[in-house]
């Protein structure tokens, strides 16, 4: 197997277990987690605990792997990514084969984009961002770096979410709304204008409730 295909997942919590999956069956040869709230030798889902966030600077033994941060807190996600860009190694970008990938998206290094998810014509996606099971990327989306978005929530043509931006599962964001830096969408709230930089808002139409 080419050595671009060759995969240590950072984390192993339930996201992580997803990107297992996902990582397997896009043909990644997963070598096991690094992951500092396990004991090295241990096994998650029949894959190894490799040991903790120390090996992040100790690669020498895994010269060949690309990593991926498969954790759900999109500062620490962003943080570990970047850590390990700046001591010299490689992000991954893993994408489920049953998700829709338009030719024209594009999607940074560190991301991950799960089973049944769409990212449509000139969406563009950035670093270390998560497209959760089922959700849809329209057209000309922009998601900045550290986004994450739920499990079947729908951002329509045109939506700018900027960094650390969170999208709740089966939230609605209509065309052309800017979501700011570190905000929250709640899960089900359907966003029909603009959100400011820290805003928490639910419902529908989405209203803020607190700020970050």
């Amino acid at each position: 197997m080419s050595p671009l295909r060759k995969l240590i997942i950072v984390g192993g919590g339930g996201h992580g277990r997803v990107v297992l999956d996902a990582a397997r069956l896009a043909g990644w040869q997963v070598a096991g987690f690094i992951d500092r709230d396990r004991t090295a030798g241990s096994e998650v889902n029949r894959c190894a605990v490799l040991g903790d966030d120390a090996l992040l600077e100790a690669r020498h033994g895994f010269p060949e792997f690309q990593f991926i941060v498969a954790i759900g807190d999109q500062r620490r996600r962003r943080a570990l990514g970047d850590r390990i860009r700046t001591t010299g190694g490689a992000l991954a970008t893993v994408v489920h084969p049953a998700a829709i990938l338009s030719e024209s998206a594009s999607i940074g290094p560190g991301t991950v984009v799960l089973a049944l998810a769409a990212i449509n014509a000139n969406a563009r996606i950035g670093a270390h961002c998560i497209v959760n099971t089922g959700a849809i990327v329209e057209h000309d989306c922009d998601l900045a770096d550290g986004v994450q978005i739920g499990p079947g929530a729908t951002l329509a043509a045109g939506v700018i979410v900027e960094a650390d931006g969170f999208v709740g599962a089966g939230a609605v964001v209509i065309p052309g709304v800017r979501l700011g830096a570190g905000s929250v969408l709640g899960a089900g709230a359907v966003a029909i204008a603009d959100l400011e930089a820290g805003a928490v808002a639910v419902g529908v139409p989405a209203r803020i409730v607190r700020r970050v």
